[in-house]
């Protein structure tokens, strides 16, 4: 996406790269999520659901606490909608949103 840069103080912001890869571990718990729910539809144990909400759950309160932190840092503050797409950006980029040296 174009115009999707991050402002060049959350490059070396850990908290944001917190939030990045709390958010791709709650991609995971998510699927885990959905995964276990058509298994209880089909009449499995409940337990890939439970572990997936919680992974879900957990990796939630994580990426809200460190991107609110992150927001902190920056000195032209951004509106929280294009923030969360950059955060959502930054989760599917091949790269880390950490800067290259």
């Amino acid at each position: 996406m174009s115009g999707m840069d991050e402002p060049p103080e959350l490059h070396d912001n850990s908290h944001w790269r917190m939030a990045v890869w709390a958010l791709r571990v709650g991609y995971v718990g998510l699927a885990a999520a959905i995964a276990g729910l058509i298994m209880t539809a089909l009449g499995y144990t409940p337990w890939v659901l439970a572990v997936g909400v919680i992974i879900w759950l957990v990796a939630a309160a994580v990426t809200l606490a460190e991107f609110i932190w992150s927001r902190q840092g920056i000195s032209e503050l951004p509106g929280y909608w294009s923030m969360r797409f950059m955060l959502i950006h930054a989760t599917v980029r091949a790269q880390s949103s950490a800067r290259r040296s």
